[in-house]
């Protein structure tokens, strides 16, 4: 696979752990919350059931492990050779950099997109796709005239594509998914900015 190559050093050390003083991210000693992990994989669970599943854009894999420990066969990748270091240490041998074509019924990918430039957006979700059987849930921050409707996802340097829910639905559709669901809030994942900022992120469930 690999149709889009990033390099992996932006997503260092500083990104995860000194982000918020760097000026580089909204990160500071990046590490589990079990609550937040399980509450994100209790609602996929409600959705999916069981099953085969990756988590595109793992980080250090903590929702990966809360979904496994839900009963999915679980998987992560994502492109930092420092998260994956420092990842959950009973999902070590779950969690790649690099993507195979290894399948999986379900995919989700969560505030990943906004890391992508526009010109690479469609090889990237056809990456997936390629990856997924089912369905494939993508939580994406959502902007207007190139800026976040949430003003704190602009802190983090490596957030390069800022657009609304309309052109997210046409990269999809060029990519070769169908849209099975739209959501701005979805249960408890993103629970931080859903009262905050009703129309904020927007949830794709696409096949």
């Amino acid at each position: 696979m690999g149709f889009v190559k990033m390099e992996d050093n932006e997503y260092n050390e500083d990104y995860f752990e000194h982000g918020e003083e760097k000026g580089i991210s909204g990160y500071t000693n990046y590490s589990y919350m079990p609550t937040r992990s399980y509450e994100e994989a209790s609602m996929l669970k409600e959705r999916w059931k069981e099953g085969r599943i990756l988590d595109y854009g793992c980080a250090k894999g903590y929702l990966v492990h809360a979904l496994n420990q839900l009963g999915f066969e679980a998987y992560g990748y994502d492109l930092s050779t420092y998260a994956i270091d420092n990842c959950h240490p009973q999902v070590k041998e779950l969690i790649y950099n690099v993507l195979d074509d290894s399948k999986y019924e379900y995919v989700i990918c969560k505030d990943v997109m906004e890391h992508i430039p526009e010109d690479k957006i469609v090889n990237t979700l056809k990456e997936i796709k390629h990856v997924m059987g089912e369905e494939a849930l993508f939580v994406i921050p959502l902007g207007d005239d190139n800026k976040f409707r949430i003003r704190e996802y602009e802190y983090d340097i490596t957030h390069v594509t800022k657009k609304d829910e309309d052109w997210w639905v046409d990269k999809f559709k060029e990519a070769g998914f169908i849209i099975n669901n739209f959501k701005y809030v979805y249960g408890d994942i993103k629970k931080k900015w859903t009262g905050k900022y009703d129309y904020g992120n927007g949830f794709f469930f696409v096949r």
